[in-house]
């Protein structure tokens, strides 16, 4: 696998037990929804309870945001946060969220690289604007990954 989405979670979810990609329901799942390819790409969410999670991990529906204290928090507690195995082989990734949760995913990428589980040179894009300029850049960068 060479592309790695990581995002954030959603404050819309559905109301039962479910996978997380299919659990959450916010704008940015959708627009994943209608535009990914065929074959997905590796997709790791950071949620605002959990840390980070396989997309496939089963979870409960829950009520927590990602505050800039709660950012923090993950940060200083990194490895509490970040301790599932992300695909391997991944060439490229796209940081899906907003400031609060790309501070927690450069922290867990930078500590990922130091430790030798990401490739120093690896390329890094970030979606970044109101929520209309981010669901388009994810998007298109789905597209893309359909026509390579």
């Amino acid at each position: 696998m060479n592309s790695l989405i990581l995002m954030s979670c959603s404050a819309a979810k559905g109301r039962a037990t479910a996978p997380a990609i299919d659990l959450y329901q916010g704008v940015m799942y959708s627009t994943f929804r209608a535009n990914a390819p065929v074959i997905w790409p590796a997709v790791v969410i950071l949620s605002a309870r959990h840390g980070f999670i396989d997309a496939n991990s089963i979870i409960e529906p829950y009520e927590q945001r990602m505050t800039a204290a709660r950012a923090g928090e993950m940060v200083a507690e990194l490895s509490a946060f970040d301790s599932i195995e992300w695909p391997s082989g991944v060439r490229s990734i796209l940081l899906a969220g907003g400031k609060n949760y790309q501070k927690v995913m450069w922290a867990a990428i930078e500590r990922r690289i130091k430790f030798g589980l990401l490739d120093a040179n690896i390329i890094i894009d970030q979606t970044s604007g109101g929520i209309g300029y981010q669901r388009a850049q994810l998007g298109a960068y789905l597209r893309n990954l359909a026509h390579n």
